[in-house]
């Protein structure tokens, strides 16, 4: 899952693998040297890592992150270890403060592992500023569990990360009748997570699916990808047959165009733009 968050008012890309927060050290770099090329500064003091023998050149890691241009690009990050003794490396007036920054960092994300209710209070707060209401919020956050917990099942049950999004798009296919793809394309969304944009009941049925699928591979006690992508396809079939009780029983679409874009206007009916699923 990537970010962005802020020192000093600019934007520092990361992204967290394992538990583990990774920042862009390119972003640091250009915030704490005055330089022509930032890239150009780090570029040369890797290098000098590298001829050092330094450890740390071999704790630094790649991962894809949004450019300014808005392409996914490998992008070279560090932890927040590994990033605090680089910083060693920076003769600039505006390292120290970058370091207690990121100690403080440090210190809150250890906070909010000891403490998940933290975590959790502060993601209600950032989307009721960006005018969720209370009932979307509880079921955005339900669905953060949901989808952890699942994800959790598929790692002990030795599934890739990599494999996750295809395993997603099975339970998907067979709840709404739509690709995750399909879903994002349908409400308009090219980067946007689609979850965001979910109304209650699309984020109720997308839950129930994923569910069902975590159940059944418990159940079936599934090893592997193949055994894990049957319980993913009957998961979502399951959920599917739900959904289509219940359009049937309340004559309304799940499944919808509306999204949470800016601009869009706020009071418009919810099943307005409602598209058939089936």
């Amino acid at each position: 899952m990537s970010e962005i968050v802020n020192f000093d008012g600019q934007s520092i890309r990361t992204i967290e693998e394992n538990g583990i927060t990774y920042y862009s050290i390119i972003d640091v770099v250009a915030e704490l040297v005055e330089a022509s090329s930032p890239r150009r500064y780090w570029s040369d003091l890797k290098r000098k890592l590298n001829a050092e023998g330094s450890q740390l050149y071999e704790n630094i890691v790649q991962f894809k992150l949004e450019a300014p241009d808005g392409k996914m690009r490998a992008t070279d990050c560090a932890h927040r270890e590994t990033l605090l003794r680089i910083l060693q490396s920076i003769p600039s007036p505006s390292v120290e403060p970058f370091k207690v920054w990121l100690a403080n960092a440090g210190e809150q994300n250890i906070q909010e592992t000891e403490n998940p209710l933290i975590l959790m209070d502060k993601l209600k707060k950032s989307l009721a500023r960006k005018g969720y209401d209370n009932n979307w919020i509880d079921a955005r956050i339900r669905s953060i569990i949901v989808r952890k917990q699942l994800t959790e099942e598929w790692k002990n049950r030795g599934i890739r990360s990599s494999d996750y999004a295809i395993l997603t798009d099975e339970i998907m296919t067979g709840t709404f009748e739509l690709t995750t793809a399909e879903h994002k394309k349908l409400k308009g969304l090219v980067k946007e997570n689609l979850r965001d944009h979910m109304s209650n009941m699309e984020l109720i049925f997308s839950m129930l699916g994923e569910e069902t699928a975590r159940q059944l591979s418990i159940q079936q006690d599934a090893q592997g990808f193949e055994p894990n992508r049957d319980a993913a396809r009957e998961g979502g079939r399951l959920a599917g047959e739900s959904r289509k009780r219940l359009e049937k029983k309340i004559g309304m679409n799940v499944v919808t165009k509306n999204n949470f874009l800016p601009g869009r206007d706020e009071s418009e009916p919810q099943n307005e733009d409602s598209t058939k699923s089936e």
